[in-house]
C-alpha cells in the first residue's frame, strides 16, 4: 500500500511571503516554492492557489527519500512547539535544501544555454564576415 503525504508551509523571508509545498510518494520527495507577495496572504488566496492553480505548480523531484517519517499522530501542542522552533531558527529543512539544488540546476542550465547561444552567434557572425569578404573580392 502506498501513501501520499503533502504539506504546505508559509514563511516570511523579507520582503516576500513564500509558500513551500512538499509531497512524498513512496521514495519520491518533491518540493516547490511560490512567492505570495509583500502583504500577509489571505486564506482565500491560499485556497484558490491549492484548488484552482495546483496544476501550474512545478515540483522539483528528489528520488531517494532518506528521512524516516513517523506514521504516528503528533500531539497538537507538540506541533505548535515544532512550528515555533522552525520559525525561530529558520526553515533549514530538507525542503529548502532541495529548493537550493533546484536553483543550482536552473543556474547551470541557464549558463549552458547562454554559452551555446553565444558560440552559435559568434560562428554566424564569422561566417557572415567571411561571406562578405569573398563577395568583395569576387569582382576583381
Amino acid at each position: 500500500m502506498s501513501t501520499i503525504k503533502g504539506s504546505l508551509t508559509i514563511i516570511y523571508e523579507p520582503p516576500f511571503y513564500k509558500a513551500i509545498f512538499e509531497r512524498r510518494f513512496n521514495s519520491t520527495y518533491e518540493v516547490s516554492q511560490i512567492n505570495l507577495g509583500h502583504s500577509e496572504p489571505k486564506l482565500t488566496l491560499i485556497y484558490d492557489l491549492v484548488m484552482h492553480h495546483w496544476n501550474r505548480i512545478f515540483f522539483f523531484k528528489q528520488t531517494v527519500c532518506n528521512s524516516a517519517v513517523s506514521e504516528r499522530k503528533i500531539n497538537p501542542k507538540r506541533l505548535q512547539r515544532l512550528a515555533r522552533k522552525s520559525v525561530q531558527y529558520g526553515v533549514g529543512t530538507k525542503a529548502q535544501q532541495t529548493l537550493q539544488k533546484q536553483l543550482e540546476c536552473q543556474k547551470v542550465t541557464r549558463q549552458h544555454n547562454r554559452r551555446t547561444k553565444k558560440i552559435v552567434d559568434q560562428e554566424k557572425r564569422y561566417n557572415l564576415h567571411q561571406a562578405k569578404k569573398i563577395q568583395k573580392h569576387k569582382g576583381h
